[in-house]
């Protein structure tokens, strides 16, 4: 018989186990899900489903082939499961969501050890792969109450629309959950009833998603944004109610769930307003999750009786790295997402990647002056071999406050030769398809000023007629500049 080892007295019993902890988050996640399938219909239902199934599956089957002991019992993969679901689109592909699924209990949780010994939430993992590996299918948002499934209109979600200054839904309507998202994460409301239910349950502590949340609205307040859009959109409240408050991946003491959830908020709202991402959420509790050792750390309480050397150095110390890692992981987030156009010209090996779509004749294009005072022109360029000129133009695409930036090639005739949209910010997985979409844009070739038209692209109507209006302007401009540029 194993000796058993017995730490000192006191000894707290709590009644509370993994399994009963578990229930209550599912029972806290039914109102967001029946809220789901009222929004998006009976397809919210069979992703939650599949989503469900397939982590208890893998877990089972990891448990399995590792020879531990089986924990499908304790429910924690069907919360993960539900979460997953929760944060995917409900056009999302099955088995896009199974390979999430696999992601997260398999790569994000079993590998770790399992439940309690994974460094991050299972499903912001998951989340945040599938975001960078599939960015179509994972913001392929529908229109609210259109059941259609996967054959659903597309629309895009207020984080997008308040991104591009477009119309966004009343606050009523937004924190009803009568907008674009994610199949969880649209009511507000639904998501609020859950958090309540957990908070009196006594399974979370309120100090994490009211911080989170808190600092959203004070950071969107003081940066000139409106606070109540941006609390009520994308996928804060799930996250700062069901995420940032997993036992195994945030801090344990109340100092290190309020540093934890601080930073949680400020790495939000830097991506939200300065990355090339609308939503910073999961990138934000996912880094956070990944600090919340050091955090512990900082925070932790010194034992009765323990000697530590400079105990006070050593905290601020602690809490100076916490700080920096804090701001240098959003600041490379946000830097890696900028796709801001400067304005200072192109360097060779640019110009010959958009010349070869743009100008696919030319051999070198060199940059001249031409006497246009035109705002839409920012650069002019000629081939060196004959071949024609190539314009840059800017455009109003679906975002009204950032242009989209294109090449527009042209032989000697004035005939367009090709399009090559070099810099954009349109909605992620509607007018992002419609630029780099190959055969969109080789409509334009072989057409002069007089005949431009194009057939626009069924749920990105402001992008497709943005692209279209660049073009008739650079069209416009090579036919009263052409003697010019070409002499």
């Amino acid at each position: 018989m194993k000796e058993l080892i017995v730490s000192p007295s006191p000894h707290i019993r709590s009644g509370n186990s993994t399994q009963k902890i578990m229930l209550d988050v599912i029972i806290a996640l039914v109102p967001a899900l029946i809220a789901s399938v009222v929004i998006f219909g009976p397809r919210a239902a069979l992703i939650t489903a599949v989503c469900v199934g397939s982590c208890v599956l893998f877990e089972y089957l990891c448990r399995l082939i590792m020879k531990r002991e089986q924990t499908i019992s304790d429910l924690s993969a069907v919360v993960t499961g539900i979460l997953l679901a929760m944060n995917l689109p409900v056009t999302i592909p099955l088995w896009v969501a199974i390979f999430g699924c696999f992601i997260a209990i398999v790569v994000a949780k079993q590998l770790f050890g399992g439940i309690g010994q994974n460094f991050a939430n299972p499903a912001i993992a998951a989340r945040v792969i599938l975001l960078a590996s599939f960015s179509g299918y994972m913001t392929a948002y529908t229109v609210p109450f259109d059941h259609a499934g996967v054959d659903a209109v597309l629309g895009a979600t207020p984080l997008a629309q308040l991104a591009s200054g477009g119309e966004v839904p009343t606050l009523l309507n937004m924190f009803l959950g009568a907008k674009g998202g994610c199949i969880g994460e649209v009511s507000c409301a639904a998501l609020l009833l859950g958090g309540i239910y957990l908070v009196a349950r006594k399974v979370i502590h309120p100090i994490t998603p009211l911080i989170f949340i808190g600092t959203v609205f004070l950071g969107s307040f003081l940066l000139g944004q409106d606070p109540l859009y941006q609390i009520l959109s994308g996928g804060l409240f799930i996250g700062a109610i069901f995420m940032a408050t997993d036992y195994s991946s945030s801090p344990v003491t109340m100092s290190g769930k309020a540093i934890f959830a601080f930073g949680c908020g400020l790495i939000t709202i830097l991506i939200r307003f300065y990355g090339g991402y609308p939503e910073g959420v999961s990138f934000a509790i996912l880094l956070m999750n990944i600090l919340t050792p050091q955090i512990d750390k900082v925070t932790r309480k010194i034992p009765l009786g323990a000697k530590l050397q400079n105990p006070k150095k050593l905290k601020i110390k602690r809490i100076v790295f916490s700080i920096v890692g804090i701001l240098l992981a959003a600041g490379v987030l946000v830097w890696t997402g900028f796709t801001l156009f400067k304005g200072e010209g192109y360097g060779k090996a640019e110009l010959e990647e958009y010349a070869s779509a743009a100008l696919p004749e030319a051999d070198t294009l060199k940059p001249i002056k031409v006497s246009s005072d035109d705002e839409q022109l920012l650069f002019a360029y000629k081939a060196e071999n004959g071949a024609g000129a190539a314009l840059v133009v800017t455009a109003e695409g679906y975002n009204k406050k950032e242009p989209i930036t294109m090449m527009v090639g042209f032989n000697p005739d004035g005939v367009i030769q090709g399009v090559k949209v070099i810099d954009q910010h349109e909605t992620e997985g509607i007018g992002t398809n419609v630029v780099t979409d190959e055969a969109f844009l080789a409509q334009f070739a072989g057409k002069t000023a007089e005949d431009l038209s194009a057939d626009v692209v069924a749920g990105a109507t402001f992008t497709s007629e943005g692209i279209l209006s660049g073009c008739q302007k650079a069209a416009e401009l090579y036919s009263s500049l052409q003697s010019e540029i070409l002499g």
